[in-house]
């Protein structure tokens, strides 16, 4: 049994689909340089799976937002209005009036919608023609109308206030907290700067993860134990003992921690997840990859092998994740299981050389978006892609030429099925901003 998506057309104008197995791994990679649309595409496919696969779990890693955005609906609403007036804009786009008129009175607060805005219509691509010689709109040439998704959008210390988010992607969006009972010293050593070899180091990670006293009162009572124990004749306080103190004091302030409901039972089949690492959040790298790991155990026992549920994890550049040892242990675990369940990972990155392999050469099908970015990935591609030849790179001499070619490549590309036969492909278009 399997599901058929929509990915775009060829240049013969045929419809292009990807059967995606319930028995096989469907892993995606796409590779394209910043600006070429890579991210547009991993939009229209998770909106295409959403859609596609009955009771699917869809979650979208995001890493930035875009202001461009507003420009294209401040345009869109602009040339509307000159061919079918003022009046018809208010009477049909109030929603997105109203939004533009905040926008522009407080451009600080407002105007930061994410890269994955599924909240609002793509309207833009609704009157821009696909070519000058084609009447047709990007969205209709594929047979697409515009529309608004039903997205839940997690974000972690927020930046911002929620409202703003909210109105800013048109969508739900909550205050991410991780429990004190899920997280491990690896996670605290990092956010507290601990040197596991000190020993105050060495009685925060037996207190935390032998024995299991996850809280910081719990860790307070266990420091005030051991100064008791080992320094009874002491004069005052140690340093060690200090020491741990602070670091409780530090996860009591935190406010990303919490002794109840984890951001993961926030995860719903019903909208499309958005896991914000944005600007909207204020995480680092290290924390961002230890909440993918988090988030992929979390999917993997409750969704996967318990509810047999169907899964697709977009990366948008997964580069910055598989950075940190955290962030290569989730991917590679959902890799894992994909070979038994209906696990999916879609990856988006600039440079596929430097990847783990099991990306490169366990990926079902390869996207290549826009151009190659580099010769290092050109040769890599050339040995993984058996009819890699059929891949012709556009290659500008002149200054002209490049300014000519850049926009008639973006969002077109390549696709390789199955890693065995490979075409041009005007790739689906998001029908969301």
């Amino acid at each position: 049994m399997g599901v058929e998506i929509y990915i775009g057309k060829n240049t013969e104008r045929e419809k292009r689909y990807i059967d995606l197995k319930e028995t096989e791994a469907n892993h995606i990679t796409f590779l394209g340089p910043s600006g070429s649309g890579k991210t547009t595409v991993e939009r229209a496919l998770a909106e295409e799976i959403y859609e596609k696969v009955p009771g699917a779990l869809v979650i979208v890693i995001e890493q930035k937002y875009d202001k461009n955005k507003v420009k294209d609906l401040n345009d869109f609403i602009k040339a509307l209005a000159k061919i079918k007036g003022k009046e018809f804009v208010k009477e049909n786009f109030y929603e997105i009036i109203q939004y533009l008129s905040m926008v522009a009175n407080d451009g600080i607060k407002y105007g930061k919608m994410g890269d994955f805005a599924f909240g609002w219509p793509n309207y833009p691509f609704s009157i821009i023609s696909v070519s000058e010689r084609d009447r047709h709109s990007i969205l209709s040439w594929h047979g697409l109308k515009p529309k608004r998704f039903p997205v839940k959008r997690i974000v972690f210390r927020p930046v911002r206030d929620i409202e703003a988010i909210e109105k800013d992607n048109n969508c739900k969006v909550v205050d991410g907290k991780i429990r004190y009972k899920d997280v491990d010293f690896s996670f605290i050593e990092k956010l507290a700067q601990i040197n596991r070899n000190t020993l105050y180091g060495r009685i925060i990670k037996q207190a935390w993860d032998l024995e299991k006293r996850r809280d910081p009162k719990l860790l307070e009572q266990f420091a005030e134990e051991w100064q008791t124990k080992y320094r009874p004749n002491s004069n005052g306080p140690s340093t060690t003992y200090l020491s741990i103190l602070e670091v409780a004091n530090l996860l009591k302030q935190d406010v990303i921690f919490t002794k109840h409901k984890d951001f993961t039972s926030e995860l719903s089949t019903d909208v499309i997840n958005v896991i914000d690492f944005s600007a909207n959040s204020e995480l680092y790298p290290e924390e961002e990859a230890w909440i993918v790991k988090h988030l992929v155990n979390f999917v993997v026992k409750k969704y996967v092998r318990f509810r047999n549920t169907p899964v697709f994890v977009i990366f948008d550049e997964i580069q910055n994740i598989l950075q940190y040892y955290d962030g290569k242990l989730a991917v590679e675990k959902l890799h894992r299981e994909g070979r038994s369940n209906w696990v999916n990972i879609i990856a988006g990155t600039q440079y596929m050389y430097g990847l783990p392999a099991f990306l490169v050469y366990g990926a079902a099908h390869i996207g290549i978006v826009g151009r190659i970015a580099s010769a290092d990935d050109e040769l890599l591609l050339s040995k993984v892609i058996k009819d890699f030849k059929r891949i012709k790179e556009p290659r500008a001499k002149t200054f002209k030429d490049y300014k000519n070619l850049k926009p008639q490549l973006k969002g077109r590309g390549w696709f390789s099925f199955d890693k065995m036969y490979t075409e041009r492909i005007y790739f689906r278009p998001p029908q969301s901003l």
